[in-house]
């Protein structure tokens, strides 16, 4: 085979690759929750000029088995959501997202989780 033939296969592969691909996309599955209720913590860090803190507001998130202690989640720290709301939301690994009304997410950090039994 010649180079440009060669060129134009690996080229073709990539392509079908990259379509396959985005086909298998599936969209998340979302687990019902409920917000019941808030804490305020300070964080400590550490950096070259000594220490900073940093206010943060950790949500406590009811799901059907587990309640997850959650912060840092972009505009959703500012107060976007009330005791007792209903919200849609998934996991992924040590990240909880939110699905918000436009159809996108607040990218949340897990802080821990306890049985939801007790609550």
């Amino acid at each position: 085979m010649t180079s440009p033939t060669i060129l134009r296969t690996a080229l073709f592969i990539l392509l079908m690759t990259s379509i396959v691909a985005g086909k298998d996309k599936t969209p998340p599955t979302y687990q019902k929750g409920t917000i019941t209720g808030w804490d305020k913590r300070t964080d400590i860090r550490a950096n070259l000029n000594g220490t900073t803190t940093r206010n943060k507001k950790v949500y406590a998130l009811k799901g059907t088995d587990l309640v997850y202690q959650v912060d840092y989640c972009g505009a959703f720290q500012a107060g976007k959501f009330e005791t007792g709301q209903a919200v849609d939301y998934r996991v992924d690994g040590e990240r909880l997202y939110i699905r918000r009304d436009d159809g996108k997410e607040y990218k949340c950090k897990i802080e821990g989780t306890s049985s939801a039994e007790g609550h």
